[in-house]
């Protein structure tokens, strides 16, 4: 368990290192995905908002937050799930690797709040100029809080990317 979460956290930790670095190039485009997510971090299904932050070579940073809600029983009610993560999506053409790290924050009607911390490694499809993208990604979640947990889980997305802005807030071509 400790190797795989090394393996996903480092090339997230690299990257998050460079974004200072990366704002200082030339391509200063925001692009702004919406997607619904079945699995993943945020549990058993999601919509999603994710924004491109800053670029750097062949790689681009983004960030994202979701929301989820589902009955789970009587006895608490009905859970909503806030999921939040930080992802590098890394290459070049139309296959991408996407590393992340993501916390699924839960709140229940009844009072019950716990997280979980979701390391992400998983392939990205877009096909640019095309709006539609989709991904797949292992997302094992993983509780440090009370006792330690680890349980294998995976999500499979499917999205539109929006018209990116620049920074005076007009649209791209």
């Amino acid at each position: 368990m400790k190797r795989l979460l090394l393996i996903c956290l480092l090339p997230t930790a690299y990257c998050l290192l460079n974004i200072a670095s990366a704002q200082g190039t030339k391509e200063r485009k925001i692009t702004h995905y919406t997607y619904f997510e079945l699995g993943g971090t945020g549990g058993v299904g999601s919509f999603n908002y994710e924004r491109i932050f800053a670029y750097r070579e062949k790689t681009r940073f983004s960030w994202r937050l979701g929301l989820c809600g589902l009955p789970i029983d009587k006895n608490n009610g009905v859970s909503i799930i806030f999921p939040a993560a930080v992802n590098a999506i890394s290459g070049k053409g139309k296959h991408l690797l996407e590393t992340g790290i993501g916390m699924g924050t839960t709140v229940t009607t009844k009072g019950a709040f716990f997280s979980l911390i979701t390391p992400i490694i998983g392939y990205r499809y877009e096909n640019f100029p095309k709006r539609l993208f989709f991904r797949v990604t292992y997302t094992p979640l993983v509780s440090l809080w009370y006792a330690p947990q680890y349980q294998h889980w995976a999500g499979i997305s499917i999205g539109w990317r929006l018209k990116g802005l620049n920074e005076c807030g007009s649209c791209l071509k």
